[in-house]
């Protein structure tokens, strides 16, 4: 066989699986598709296409019908043939076209042909024969400098360096996957500059083997030099800006590093605005200069909420991001409700000894009366909370609270000391309203100290988890299963707030604030040493502003330290109202209880907050 067909060059691989159907026009501006406007003619020839061939992959002839242009919907507004000479010229361009498919996927020697065939009643069928062949792989993949003939520090000369395995095929996207990760991996390591000049790939039609070969300007290589910080009219300590760049003067410049200081950046809130660029080279340094617009670091917040079990409640916080200068959070918080009064202050200082641990302190001061216990309480804590990795989160603190509660066992108090332990997991993509990922959190607090002026000691153990998948545009599904134990010899010996408790708007719907469990001789819940949940949720965003969602709820609380099955749980199913806003959805859920308790249960129940129930 001749070398010259032997040996077929390549000189543009395709950046594209399939090319724009051949009667689209496109916009200089906008490249926007021109809109055509039609009418179907009455001489219009009535046809079907359909690709032939064998051991066509499905992925394979999924690419080809979409890069088909000749369709008989006449979709994108292009008009079908309406001569036989028309839907012949057409189909021929097609057949060429889906050979271009072909092309990119490593089917260098395949081909198409098209074939115009009349049926019985007049109509036309079109048939587009693939024969694929052998599948090109990539025998060789290099790169080549301009000006380091001989190779230098940095410089990649093998792709197989860059994670290319043997035998992989020769796809336009793997190619192209390959040339930006060289770049990519110059960018990285001191090459600012690099570009690619060419790139050529040579196959071997009778070996079905394809040689790539990258032409590229490296140019010189840098290191990172003296780092610039601005922040006019900030309050923001520079030390601080420097301790959380990944910029490191001296050393060789990444651009990876660049993207990671303005992240670590981005993600302290504290700034509206972040720009980091290179200043002249100096001996071989570039001067980095990162410049800041600072956010207004202080931010007041106003919420209500309410539910026909619980009554209205209105809330308001202040807070200060930025305390002292290196992203210290202050909040100042203020509940007044039908059933809680309380004032809480939280405090956070990131960058606590270590880059991923932050100092957290809090205090409560709370009045509740509700139809399961009153109870006056002072609580305060400590905890050090550490970034594990970037799902994991975990922290560890002690913590300390003086109670009152009255229930049916009398007014007892209580002085507790706990050492919280708390390990979170989180893949999912939005706070308020997540629709895939999962979240999970598990939480063990030993107790000790005195109820009613007796010793006594007891641990929490307590485990939530949801997750949110969304298998078509606009349909979430969400499941969540919490489950937890008190290991307390009785339960008056556990503040009100403290026991578990199942019932309302976040917990079963359908029922009353913690009415979802054992109830004292005056129907009043009481509180238990376990319990058990679990919920399912249907989301639809029928428009852009409002959403609707069918749920079912199901679980109550249990008098042991291990649910006991022979009581069944509690199950409520509603329907709920979504309206969504730049902070989150507000959510309005009615909810009916399917084991209704006569004389106990309302006919429903409804909730009205902010964001989904879980």
């Amino acid at each position: 066989m001749p070398a010259a067909i032997k040996h077929f060059a390549i000189a543009v691989l395709l950046a594209a699986l399939a090319a724009a159907p051949a009667y689209a026009e496109e916009t200089a501006e906008s490249g926007e598709r021109e809109a055509y406007s039609w009418e179907r003619p009455e001489s219009a020839i009535a046809f079907t296409t359909r690709i032939e061939g064998r051991r066509i992959p499905d992925y394979l002839r999924s690419l080809m019908e979409e890069a088909q242009a000749l369709r008989p919907d006449a979709e994108d507004g292009v008009p079908p043939p309406t001569t036989l000479a028309q839907l012949r010229r057409r189909a021929e361009e097609d057949a060429k076209q889906l050979k271009e498919v072909l092309r990119s996927e490593a089917y260098y020697n395949g081909s198409v042909s098209a074939s115009v065939r009349q049926e019985q009643g007049g109509a036309f069928e079109v048939v587009y024969l693939a024969v694929l062949g052998p599948r090109t792989m990539i025998r060789s993949f290099t790169m080549r400098y301009s000006g380091h003939r001989q190779g230098g520090p940095g410089l990649v000369e093998d792709a197989t360096e860059l994670g290319l395995q043997p035998e992989r095929a020769a796809t336009a996207q793997r190619v192209i996957d390959l040339t930006q990760q060289a770049i990519q991996h110059l960018y990285n390591n001191g090459y600012p500059d690099a570009q690619l000049d060419r790139r050529r790939v040579i196959v071997d039609l009778s070996a079905s083997l394809a040689d790539a070969t990258l032409f590229i300007t490296a140019g010189e290589r840098y290191l990172f030099g003296p780092m610039l910080v601005t922040n006019e009219g900030g309050r923001t300590d520079e030390d601080y800006v420097r301790e959380l760049a990944a910029i490191e003067p001296g050393t060789i410049y990444s651009r990876a590093q660049v993207d990671a200081t303005a992240d670590a950046l981005r993600a302290t809130g504290l700034f509206s605005g972040i720009a980091i660029s290179s200043g002249e080279a100096e001996e071989g340094a570039l001067p980095q200069r990162i410049e800041l617009t600072e956010r207004e670091a202080r931010t007041v917040r106003l919420g209500v909420k309410w539910s026909t079990s619980e009554g209205a409640g209105v809330t308001g916080s202040w807070e200060h991001r930025n305390l002292f200068g290196r992203a210290e959070k202050l909040t100042l918080a203020l509940s007044i409700a039908e059933i809680e009064q309380s004032a809480t202050a939280d405090f956070r200082k990131p960058h606590f000894l270590r880059p991923d641990q932050s100092l957290l302190a809090a205090f409560e001061i709370a009045h509740e009366d509700s139809e399961a216990y009153k109870e006056d309480r002072i609580k305060t804590g400590v905890s050090l909370e550490r970034v594990l990795s970037e799902t994991w989160t975990g922290s560890l603190g002690v913590t300390f609270q003086l109670s009152q509660t009255e229930d049916s066992n009398g007014r007892i108090g209580h002085r507790l000391f706990g050492v919280p332990l708390t390990l979170r997991y989180d893949t999912s993509d939005d706070l308020l309203d997540p629709t895939e990922g999962l979240r999970a959190t598990l939480q063990g607090t030993p107790y000790f100290g005195t109820s009613d002026e007796k010793a006594t000691a007891f641990t929490k153990l307590e485990g939530t988890a949801s997750t949110y998948l969304t298998p078509a545009e606009d349909i979430t599904f969400a499941f969540r299963g919490r489950y937890g134990v008190i290991t307390a010899d009785d339960t008056a010996d556990v503040p009100g707030s403290t026991r578990f408790h199942a019932g309302g708007g976040g917990s079963v719907r359908g029922y009353g604030y913690q009415m979802a469990g054992p109830l004292d001789a005056n129907n009043d819940p009481t509180g238990g040493r376990s319990v058990l949940e679990a919920n399912a949720e249907a989301r639809w965003r029928a428009f852009e502003d409002i959403g609707l969602v069918a749920f079912i709820d199901g679980g109550q609380a249990f008098e042991n330290t291990v649910p006991s099955f022979s009581d069944p749980l509690l199950w409520g199913a509603g329907l709920g109202l979504r309206y969504y806003t730049p902070v989150g959805p507000v959510r309005a859920d009615v909810a009916i209880p399917l084991n209704r308790r006569k004389g106990v249960d309302d006919a429903f129940q409804i909730y009205v907050s902010l964001g989904q129930a879980f």
